[in-house]
């Protein structure tokens, strides 16, 4: 009996991470009840990231009319360690969108807008510190 299960275990597939939807900020701004729940793929500038507030801009910091929409993304010490020397820098990401700070629930401090699945990549524009003249 326990060889029969653990030959079916191996053999019962694992369910596949579903593809990423690729959108913007502000399509999900637009119809956050569209992308709950999903995984969407998006690219933005993180101009800051302090342990209450992470956002993911639409522009960076110095353009004029200001940033843009955003989204807040949730806590995630990898994430914050990661980008936080290269503020303000460019990223894209793959992450889990929930829109329930957006439709039903007031949220506070690090509202968990989007919960990362996956660090893309991240271009930041200034050299780290130990390439700088």
């Amino acid at each position: 009996m326990i060889a029969a299960l653990l030959m079916l275990a191996q053999i019962t597939p694992v369910p596949a991470e579903p593809k990423p939807i690729v959108t913007t900020i502000a399509a999900i701004r637009a119809n956050p009840k569209k992308f709950d729940g999903k995984i969407v793929r998006i690219h933005g500038y993180v101009n800051k990231c302090e342990p209450a507030y992470c956002p993911i801009d639409e522009k960076p910091a110095n353009s004029p009319g200001g940033t843009g929409a955003n989204l807040s993304i949730a806590a995630n010490k990898k994430f914050d360690d990661t980008v936080k020397p290269l503020i303000p820098t460019y990223v894209e990401l793959d992450a889990r969108f929930s829109a329930t700070c957006t439709t039903t629930a007031i949220c506070t401090d690090r509202v968990p807008e989007l919960t990362i699945v996956t660090l893309r990549s991240i271009v930041s524009p200034e050299p780290p510190p130990f390439e700088k003249p």
